[in-house]
């Protein structure tokens, strides 16, 4: 178990930034955002420090990440895209807007 102290934005910074739709399941935070025929899933996990991502296009799953060492989440204030930070030093960052796009460096 990683036992760095993680933050995660709440529900409210999330849909007010981004858009998205956001629940809370005990300590599980599921984010979901929708573009045309594309849609991400994103999930976080405090407890254990995971990350789910999820990415669908016309409804058929295309991409799945499922990590338990995410260090850092960055938010972009301008709600165009959201990275973030593995303990192996991989950022993957999604783009929002012209149209969903995921890269991983």
């Amino acid at each position: 178990m990683n036992n760095t102290k993680l933050v995660i934005p709440s529900c409210n910074d999330f849909m007010s930034i981004y858009g998205f739709d956001c629940e809370m399941d005990d300590v599980i935070q599921i984010l979901k955002f929708e573009h045309g025929d594309e849609k991400v899933n994103l999930s976080f996990d405090i407890t254990v420090n995971s990350v789910r991502l999820r990415f669908y296009r016309n409804d058929i799953l295309v991409f799945d990440l499922y990590r338990e060492d995410l260090l850092e989440l960055y938010l972009d204030e301008n709600g165009d895209s959201l990275s973030f930070k593995l303990s192996d030093n991989l950022i993957i960052t999604i783009n929002f807007y012209p149209e969903i796009s995921i890269f991983i460096r």
